[in-house]
């Protein structure tokens, strides 16, 4: 964790919690007054980490649109990108730092 920590210090601001990280990126929501923003922590039971938006996106999409209009899109851009869309959270899987794919999941 230490050498993941490490690494994301070079490229966004974050805030350690007990059970994980949130991570803050430099990119701003369109007409929003905060960043995008990701919850890390480590998987339970098996190598590797979970990420999510702790609902901040879909959150953001109600305030702005109808996100059930553009539902089948939503499904579609989460099957590309291998994420799901759990109780208003979009959740995906980071890979350990072993495999050396973290950073690069990370860039996606």
């Amino acid at each position: 964790m230490t050498e993941f920590i490490k690494k994301l210090d070079e490229l966004y601001s974050y805030q350690i919690f007990e059970d994980g990280i949130l991570l803050h990126t430099p990119i701003m929501y369109i007409g929003g007054d905060h960043t995008i923003s990701f919850y890390i922590k480590r998987c339970i039971g098996e190598n590797g980490f979970i990420i999510t938006d702790r609902g901040r996106t879909l959150d953001y999409l109600r305030e702005n649109l109808n996100p059930n209009k553009y539902l089948e899109k939503i499904e579609k851009i989460c099957k590309y990108f291998g994420i799901k869309l759990i109780e208003g959270e979009f959740v995906g899987k980071l890979a350990s730092l072993e495999s050396r794919q973290t950073m690069r999941n990370l860039y996606k």
